[in-house]
């Protein structure tokens, strides 16, 4: 069945399918965009409408999930085929940096090595 994930008017992400949870996305996710991740292998960027109650997704890297984006409000839904271990959400500019941060910065995000791609 996999997972769908949509905005929800209060700053939450909605998970439905074969896992049912809400996800908060943090102020700082809501500013500069977060990054959900997924045990196969896939990451995704998304952004928030200022003001609004809509999302949208940017497939970043491909793991062995079928992932669709589709039109969903105003905004999008990201559909997703795949049995999951674990999904975590990841909030901030650095999430999707694709350099390392310097030795003497104080950073606690995960900094990954990709390069974010529009999905076809």
């Amino acid at each position: 069945m996999g997972v769908r994930i949509e905005a929800r008017t209060d700053h939450r992400l909605q998970l439905t399918g074969d896992i049912e949870t809400t996800l908060d996305i943090p102020a700082r996710g809501l500013a500069e965009g977060f990054s959900p991740a997924f045990s196969d292998g896939t990451l995704v960027y998304g952004t928030c409408i200022p003001g609004g109650d809509a999302c949208f997704f940017a497939l970043a890297s491909e793991g062995a999930a079928k992932v669709r984006i589709a039109r969903h409000g105003l905004g999008e839904a990201l559909d997703l085929d795949w049995t999951f271990d674990w999904i975590t959400l990841a909030c901030g500019a650095q999430t999707l940096q694709p350099e390392a941060a310097a030795d003497d910065e104080d950073v606690l995000q995960l900094t990954l090595d990709i390069e974010v791609r529009d999905a076809a």
